[in-house]
């Protein structure tokens, strides 16, 4: 029992290790708005063939991405649209966590500053 726990975890961080780099979440929500070839991506991104491929490789492994062969392109899509479920999740989660930093921020500027004896 324990060693499939150790499995599953293993699993689950490999697949958020894959989408914890800045630039894949930029290649997924792009993605999201539908299939795009290696150029688009390139473009979209502003980074190298290279450097899109190196990611495209990471998610691919994953099961984020799938590429679909179309004579010498390859047009790339998210393999479920519980990828950007994700990163909405995520993405809300921060929104959260940023929303209750500005309350407790707003809550200590209404703090009456102490004066020292003997000061003010």
């Amino acid at each position: 029992m324990k060693n499939q726990e150790t499995i599953r975890f293993a699993l689950f961080s490999e697949v958020f290790a894959a989408i914890a780099h800045p630039k894949r979440l930029e290649i997924i929500h792009y993605l999201g708005e539908g299939q795009k070839t290696a150029s688009e991506l390139t473009e979209l991104t502003g980074m190298s063939k290279a450097n899109v491929s190196q990611h495209m490789n990471i998610l691919k492994a994953r099961g984020l991405v799938h590429c679909d062969k179309c004579g010498t392109f390859c047009h790339y899509r998210l393999t479920s649209p519980k990828v950007l479920e994700v990163c909405e999740i995520v993405r809300e989660l921060i929104l959260d966590q940023m929303q209750i930093t500005a309350h407790n921020h707003a809550v200590l500027s209404t703090v009456v500053t102490l004066h020292k004896k003997g000061t003010a």
